[in-house]
């Protein structure tokens, strides 16, 4: 905020992918002493507050964010996220089968460099999941994992995916239904959901997948 006015944003993304050691060195400084300024955003996607649940989720899709300011005559009221979206009513009454819904899902080893798991996010997977011998499942990444990935790292350009995954990964079997999936998210907090079968991993269906399901 710059007084009374919003004057940008910060996302996890907008910390996280700075970790990426083929970048420049200045935008890998540790951003604990760096102004707000030097990384967020100032082309603010806004939405006023008498505006739909479902047109909320159509900006949120279109232009790939996951938040938007609630703003009435310049004066920001609050913040509307893909995480609210999912406990309102619009998107909790959807009830479709999972496999229809879910995705393939990008995989890496523990011993994958951090810079790959950046690359493989920026090229829209969102979220990586971490696999060891014979496709088991060891853990998974997120936007969130990267930007908090610094946290007590003398030397974060050496990290690997094994250093900044999270175990143990939440799944669902494929017969699951949407409702099943939603319902996890919010009660476990959670943007995604990986999908195994007897044989193993299937695929994973996130927020983004229901979402897109809802405004279609």
């Amino acid at each position: 905020m710059d007084d009374e006015r919003i004057a940008g944003i910060i996302t996890k993304k907008d910390i996280g992918y700075r970790l990426r050691s083929r970048d420049p060195v200045w935008r890998r400084r540790s951003p604990d002493n760096e102004p707000v300024s030097s990384v967020m955003k100032q082309d603010i996607i806004s939405i006023s507050p008498g505006s739909s649940i479902h047109d909320a989720l159509v900006l949120m899709v279109t232009h790939k964010i996951s938040g938007l300011p609630v703003i009435d005559q310049g004066m920001v009221l609050g913040l509307v996220t893909k995480s609210d979206m999912i406990r309102s009513p619009l998107v909790k009454s959807l009830d479709r089968p999972v496999a229809g819904v879910m995705h393939d899902v990008q995989q890496v080893t523990e011993e994958h460099s951090l810079d790959h798991v950046i690359d493989l996010m920026r090229s829209g997977c969102g979220k990586v999941v971490v696999t060891g011998e014979e496709g088991t499942i060891s853990g998974i990444i997120s936007e969130s994992d990267l930007t908090f990935a610094q946290e007590g790292r003398s030397q974060p350009e050496k990290l690997r995916a094994g250093d900044v995954m999270r175990s143990p990964v939440v799944t669902m079997d494929e017969t699951a239904r949407t409702v099943d999936v939603i319902r996890e998210m919010a009660e476990k907090h959670i943007s995604s959901l990986i999908i195994t079968n007897g044989l193993g991993l299937k695929g994973i269906i996130t927020r983004d997948d229901i979402i897109g399901e809802v405004i279609l």
